[in-house]
């Protein structure tokens, strides 16, 4: 009986000790030199004692297979080690740019983004390359952030606030699409719940694995390749998303056209108006009324709405003013609600349903 509770134990502290090594880089059993794989006597001007400028030298080791090959035989990784390709990730059309870049922001911008130059982003500030990382969800993010009040925070107590260093108005993106602190402010009427709890009635529509009480930046904004590394690296779909979003305002409806929604609302629930009686008709059209369909961006924002219920807000590519100058939506009842505006040279003023 005894020697079975020893064996239990020694099975238990094996299996921490392998959860608490295996994917850290501080007392890494796969960095044979420990500190000495990354760090060098004299390194480059400016860098933390490495041997490369830190853009590329990450690359070392998360990056191809030829380079990881490089640093077993110069006997600093360990043959075990086997890191997804990074270098590959932010070769992608749409990516953080963590090389040396001075151009304007990858992709078609959603509207009311700055065309001001693309900020640089380091590994380093996403992150922590000395953190020895724990098994189950994080709780503590050892890399410094911003709450959504514009505090700085040395440890982040949820991924957005790490993306906030960035993404929020204390970055210069004050009226950008890309402040996150604006889009997920405490006043917003309506928002994914990434910064607060999901609260009301569970929408129809939302498939049985969708996230019903918090969900992160990174669940929307990551690898479209399921099999690659997650996070927002990079991604062949406009803003980095997981998957394809067409926004275009006369959008064909198809499984691929709206991939990227349909990864959490269910597309036989839209279509068959569970949550809005012309989900159909809007996303559709009708051909015998010579109505167009049109793209789920038309009517709703992906983040957050400062005015509306249920996301609702306006492209204004597609949608404008009615005669009277109204642009608005008025929820009157669950599912019900009425409509001030021009759509597709359509007046509504109002339309109810």
């Amino acid at each position: 009986m005894r020697s079975r509770k020893y064996l239990l134990i020694a099975v238990t502290v094996l299996i921490l000790l392998c959860a608490g090594l295996v994917f850290a880089h501080v007392g890494n059993i796969k960095l044979p030199e420990g500190c000495g794989s990354c760090h060098v006597g004299h390194g480059m001007a400016n860098q933390p004692m490495l041997a490369q400028a830190e853009e590329t030298f990450c690359y070392q080791c998360h990056g191809s297979e030829a380079e990881r090959a490089a640093m077993r035989s110069a006997g600093k990784l360990s043959e075990l080690a086997q890191a997804s390709d990074m270098r590959r990730e932010f070769a992608k059309p749409y990516r953080h740019p963590v090389q040396e870049y001075s151009g304007p922001p990858q992709g078609k911008p959603t509207f009311g983004v700055s065309t001001a130059t693309a900020r640089r982003a380091e590994c380093a500030d996403c992150h922590n390359p000395h953190e020895r990382i724990q098994p189950g969800p994080k709780t503590v993010y050892q890399v410094s952030g911003f709450t959504l009040a514009g505090q700085y925070v040395e440890k982040s107590l949820a991924e957005y606030q790490v993306c906030l260093k960035c993404h929020a108005e204390m970055a210069g993106l004050d009226g950008s699409d890309r402040s996150l602190g604006r889009s997920f402010s405490v006043s917003a009427v309506s928002q994914h719940p990434v910064t607060r709890a999901a609260s009301g009635k569970r929408s129809p529509s939302l498939a049985s694995s969708a996230s019903t009480i918090l969900m992160k930046c990174s669940d929307c904004h990551t690898n479209d390749d399921l099999s690659g590394p997650r996070g927002p690296h990079g991604s062949n779909y406009r803003f980095m998303l997981s998957g394809n979003y067409d926004i275009d305002q006369y959008a064909q409806e198809s499984p691929f056209a709206f991939q990227f929604c349909y990864s959490c609302h269910d597309r036989m629930s839209l279509l068959s108006n569970q949550s809005f009686p012309l989900h159909r008709e809007h996303i559709l059209g009708d051909p015998a009324r010579n109505v167009r369909g049109t793209s789920c961006y038309s009517c709703h924002s992906s983040h957050s709405s400062a005015d509306n219920q249920n996301l609702i807000r306006f492209n204004p590519e597609a949608v404008s003013r009615d005669h009277s100058g109204r642009l608005m939506y008025i929820q009157t009842g669950q599912g019900s609600g009425e409509c001030y505006l021009t759509c597709h040279g359509h007046e509504h003023a109002p339309a109810r349903y």
